[in-house]
C-alpha cells in the first residue's frame, strides 16, 4: 500500500480487476462484490496517504516501521526487530521535526496511518500486484526462498539493468 501511494499510479477499478485476473477466471457475484470492496479499502488508504503529501524520506521510514514489526510470527529475535523498528521511528520523528517544523501534528498523523493499512488484506495485494509475476506461489514462500538461498541466488538480470 505504501509503495502504491508513493508511486502515485492511478488506481482505477477496471485496470485493478484486470490485473487481478478477473477476465481469466469466472467468480460468483458475491466474490466479485467482496473483492471490489477490498479494492475500495485499498484505494481509500492510498488516497489518505496522498492527502498527507508524504515525501520519499517519510515513506522510507514508514516502510521500515511497518516491515520491522516484532509481532510477526516466527521471529527468532523479536527484541532486535523491535530495536530496528524503534530506530526507524526515531529517524522519522527527527526528520519530520527538522523538515516540517510548522506541522507539529505531522508525525502523529503519519504514524496513525500504519494500523489502517492492515485493513487491506495481504491476499488482495498479492492478487493485484504479484499474480502475473509469480502465479499462485505465496509471496512469503518466495521471500523465504530468496533469503535462504543467500548470495547463491542468481538473478536473471544483469547487475546494471
Amino acid at each position: 500500500v505504501l509503495n502504491a501511494a508513493q508511486s502515485a499510479l492511478p488506481l482505477h477499478m477496471a485496470p485493478l480487476l484486470a490485473a487481478a485476473g478477473f477476465h481469466a477466471s469466472p467468480m460468483s457475484a458475491e466474490r466479485v462484490v467482496a473483492f471490489m470492496d477490498q479494492i475500495r479499502v485499498f484505494q481509500e488508504q492510498v488516497e489518505k496517504l496522498n492527502r498527507l503529501q508524504v515525501d520519499s524520506a517519510e515513506y522510507s521510514c514508514l516502510k521500515a516501521i511497518a516491515l520491522f514489526t516484532p509481532d510477526a510470527c516466527g521471529l527468532s529475535d523479536a527484541a532486535h526487530v523491535e530495536t530496528l523498528q524503534e530506530k526507524a521511528q526515531v529517524a522519522l520523528t527527527e526528520y519530520v521535526r527538522s523538515q516540517y517544523p510548522g506541522q507539529p501534528q505531522r508525525f502523529g498523523r503519519l504514524l496513525l496511518r500504519l494500523p489502517a493499512l492492515r485493513a487491506v488484506p495481504a491476499a488482495l495485494i498479492s492478487q493485484l500486484f504479484f499474480m502475473r509475476l509469480v502465479g499462485k506461489t505465496p509471496i512469503e514462500t518466495l521471500i523465504r526462498d530468496m533469503l535462504l538461498s543467500g548470495s547463491t541466488f542468481n538473478w536473471p538480470y544483469g547487475a546494471g539493468q
